[in-house]
């Protein structure tokens, strides 16, 4: 994988080491991203641009193996 986070098309989400995360989606005008983690039914976090987003999520999953 090419980044830290990655948004692959089949909506799932994945660490550069391949981890798999949860899934991404946007909202039904396609204008917020949404992460729902694995497990859950409901997003966690969401943003209008991908970069924040992928940010958010990255520090959401690295201060879970802190």
């Amino acid at each position: 994988m090419r980044f830290r986070i990655n948004l692959l098309e089949d909506g799932s989400v994945v660490t550069a080491d391949g981890e798999y995360l949860g899934t991404w989606q946007t909202d039904q005008s396609d204008a917020i991203y949404e992460f729902i983690p694995d497990g859950k039914s409901d997003p966690l976090f969401s943003d209008v641009f991908m970069g924040p987003f992928c940010k958010g999520i990255e520090n959401w999953y690295y201060s879970l193996a802190s």
